[in-house]
């Protein structure tokens, strides 16, 4: 599951995202939106909050990028 559908699905605002998950700073929701449509990458330990906020349904997996199928 990605972020921004467990977003979707329990109603979630990016704001109170950026909260749950620690991010600060001037540009925090930017931030969140960019690791929403994956143009961006989380730090390990902002991927660890993610995981326990989602309680495991949003994991380090669901940020990496799909592979591409082998030529067969």
């Amino acid at each position: 599951m990605t972020l921004d559908e467990y977003r979707r699905q329990e109603g979630v605002t990016v704001s109170d995202l950026a909260d749950a998950i620690g991010v600060t700073g001037p540009h925090r929701i930017r931030t969140v939106y960019r690791y929403l449509k994956h143009e961006r990458t989380p730090a390990l330990p902002v991927i660890q909050r993610i995981s326990e906020f989602t309680a495991g349904k949003v994991t380090f997996y669901d940020f990496l990028p799909a592979k591409e199928p082998a030529n067969a």
